[in-house]
């Protein structure tokens, strides 16, 4: 069995907490992605966008995976871009179960509205977030869509999110 629980989908749908309610039902550690990231490099997700570009930001990203897939039963937060790197997406399927979390882009827009640590969204204003969220979403639409299951985030809370994810591991646990 798959036994780590991964969770990707843009910025915004609820990644971290969702993810920290799931690990704490589960009782398994959880596992920021972006935070990882930060501690390595020892500076803010921005300032590692600002300093070194999105490119290298990236590499770190595969790196902290690279680093945590062959652990087990840990709920892993990733980044909205991870699935960028069609590696990673390939990674997280051999170890675990990969959940796609989803919110309609207005309510990604609302939640991100005074959150200026996004580097992909902090220098536009609000007319212009949600048009690049919209932009970004269909760019990656075609990759979020493969996880194993996808939750739409955009009318539930993360306790509800995660007892859905939680059913849903259980029912290929069971059939596998």
């Amino acid at each position: 069995m798959k036994n780590n629980i991964y969770l990707i989908g843009f910025m915004g749908t609820g990644k971290t907490l969702v993810g920290k309610k799931l690990a704490e039902i589960l009782n398994w550690p959880f596992v920021d992605i972006d935070k990882e990231i930060e501690k390595m490099l020892q500076i803010s997700i921005s300032e590692i966008f600002d300093k070194y570009g999105e490119e290298e930001f990236r590499k770190k990203e595969s790196i902290v995976l690279d680093n945590i897939i062959n652990q087990r039963n840990l709920v892993v937060s990733t980044g909205g871009g991870i699935v960028l790197n069609y590696k990673n997406l390939d990674k997280m399927k051999e170890s675990g179960l990969v959940i796609t979390l989803i919110a309609r882009p207005e309510v990604i827009c609302e939640r991100l509205k005074s959150d200026n640590t996004r580097p992909l969204l902090a220098h536009l204003d609000d007319n212009e977030k949600l048009e690049e969220i919209k932009r970004l979403l269909f760019m990656r639409a075609g990759l979020y869509i493969k996880g194993d299951y996808i939750i739409d985030t955009s009318d539930i809370d993360p306790l509800c999110a995660a007892e859905d994810i939680i059913a849903f591991y259980n029912e290929k646990k069971i059939n596998n």
